[in-house]
């Protein structure tokens, strides 16, 4: 009987010289080795933080609601415990006898009162007062400007027969000392560099009053 010739693709795993003739007709198979997986590394944990005192705030269990305002924790908390500052005295301008705030605004009245309200300032405050004789002497140079203004603006009405300059003029200088008063009132400052000279020459024209000393 003769034998059947076999082919290159018998796998007939019973034959023991397969795999020999294999080799020698196709070349030996390499063998792969397997890659080795590279292991993750993990960074170590940082180590554990409390926060109790960096946190301004501190809130109850995720079961409660916060309360409003949340309650303050650490310095926080210590801040919350000291006692308000007592509120700062305002000061009080020798030779009047009122508060500061309100000594540098009345000069600023309008209607003519404070040219009135800084003459007699000038005449009270001490050399050594500059701020409120400044405040003082320039609202009065600034009123007495307005009125020389508004006797030109009444003149010019009696003579033309009309007073609508007049009236504009008188509105808007009776709002520039109503906002200037209630400014410098809130602690803020007005300087009008067209009657500095004015202002100055008054400051140095009104001699403050001499106050004569107490009998013991």
């Amino acid at each position: 009987m003769k034998e059947k010739k076999k082919s290159k693709y018998d796998t007939n795993p019973l034959d023991e010289g397969y795999a020999k003739r294999a080799d020698d007709e196709w070349g030996a198979t390499r063998r792969v080795e397997p890659v080795p997986e590279e292991k993750e590394v993990w960074p170590a944990e940082a180590p554990t933080k409390r926060y109790d005192s960096s946190i301004p705030v501190s809130y109850p269990s995720i079961h409660v609601p916060p309360s409003y305002p949340p309650r303050p924790v650490g310095l926080a908390a210590d801040a919350a415990r000291q006692p308000a500052a007592p509120p700062t005295p305002a000061r009080t301008v020798p030779g009047l006898g009122m508060h500061e705030n309100v000594t540098l605004a009345l000069p600023y009245v309008p209607f003519f009162i404070g040219g009135v309200i800084g003459a007699i300032e000038l005449v009270l405050t001490p050399r050594e007062e500059t701020k409120a004789r400044f405040y003082a002497s320039q609202g009065l140079a600034l009123q007495l400007v307005a009125l020389f203004i508004t006797l030109i603006f009444n003149f010019v009405g009696r003579v033309t027969g009309t007073g609508i300059g007049g009236g504009m003029f008188w509105t808007a200088s009776t709002v520039f000392f109503i906002i200037n008063t209630i400014r410098i009132w809130k602690g803020g400052t007005l300087h009008i560099a067209p009657v500095q000279d004015a202002a100055e020459w008054l400051n140095e024209k009104i001699e403050p009053q001499r106050l004569k000393p107490k009998k013991k």
